[in-house]
């Protein structure tokens, strides 16, 4: 496979501010960042630890979408069941059902990702700033050609964490990071500032997502800014910001401009913000109207 998704695939039961609730629906950032690619290309695989109980929960959804399972590992009876609970600020929290020692055991380690330096063309990995974790992939890294996004989780991005991630982020081709994290993450509010800051990494590309703005794509010379698609149903934010850098990756290892990869990370995005969960089914329509969209 040209691509692969590092993150989890769990099984999401989202509660919303306004009191709605939606009990069982495909979700983790790994499964919104594969639809994100999935949009633009078929050569896509998630990478990723699931339970015994996966291929029938959610067997059906990866074969009539022509999806890959060479890739899930079986790694505990149950796959991950995370409660979503959103705030009125928008902001939100999230609770693994069967416990963090449950969900850790079942995560993405570098092992699992060895061989697809060799293989693959651009691999999107979700995770904190765990050292160990990093060292290894960074290892991995040096002696491929394989092109690397990483989008930092949120739980790495506080202050006294800022040098570590930006050392980390040195050795990554594309660096996914949401305006309030940046903010949080710098101790800046100011978003000129924050884009400077970006720009001294000295990385090819830094996706700064700033939700229904858009986002602003950083070179070390060039900033642009990318809106956000125009007139979307939001039905449910959840994984917005997993397809839309899903998407970017593609786009950055296609040749694509950063400008182009921003919009493609958006049409993405669009396309997962319309129902709950992800899609149910990635047609050849969608992607010919999401490449009219770009063109």
């Amino acid at each position: 496979m040209k691509y692969i998704i590092a993150s989890t695939a769990v099984t999401d039961e989202i509660h919303f501010a306004d009191g709605k609730r939606v009990e069982t629906v495909a979700g983790g950032a790994g499964i919104y960042a594969l639809c994100g690619i999935k949009l633009w290309c078929d050569d896509v695989m998630l990478a990723t630890g699931v339970g015994a109980d996966f291929q029938e929960i959610y067997g059906k959804w990866y074969e009539e979408n022509n999806i890959s399972m060479d890739g899930l590992l079986i790694k505990d009876e149950k796959t991950p069941h995370t409660v979503i609970n959103y705030f009125e600020d928008g902001e939100r929290e999230e609770i693994p059902l069967y416990g963090p020692d449950h969900y850790k055991k079942i995560e993405t380690v570098p092992e699992d990702l060895e061989p697809y330096f060799e293989t693959a063309k651009g691999i999107y990995i979700f995770k904190n700033s765990s050292p160990e974790y990093w060292k290894k992939i960074i290892e991995y890294k040096k002696t491929s050609s394989v092109k690397v996004m990483w989008e930092i989780g949120c739980d790495a991005t506080y202050p006294e964490n800022y040098q570590k991630v930006k050392e980390i982020a040195r050795y990554m081709d594309i660096f996914s990071i949401n305006l309030t994290e940046s903010k949080n993450m710098m101790g800046k509010d100011d978003l000129e500032e924050i884009i400077k800051e970006y720009q001294s990494f000295g990385i090819p590309l830094v996706f700064l997502r700033r939700g229904a703005e858009g986002a602003v794509m950083i070179t070390p010379d060039e900033v642009t800014y990318v809106p956000s698609q125009k007139n979307v149903n939001v039905v449910d934010p959840t994984g917005g910001g997993n397809s839309s850098s899903g998407a970017v990756l593609y786009g950055f290892c296609e040749g694509f401009s950063p400008e182009t990869c921003g919009i493609m990370g958006s049409i993405s995005a669009a396309m997962c913000l319309g129902q709950y969960g992800v899609p149910e089914r990635i047609t050849e329509e969608m992607r010919r109207e999401a490449m009219r969209r770009v063109e």
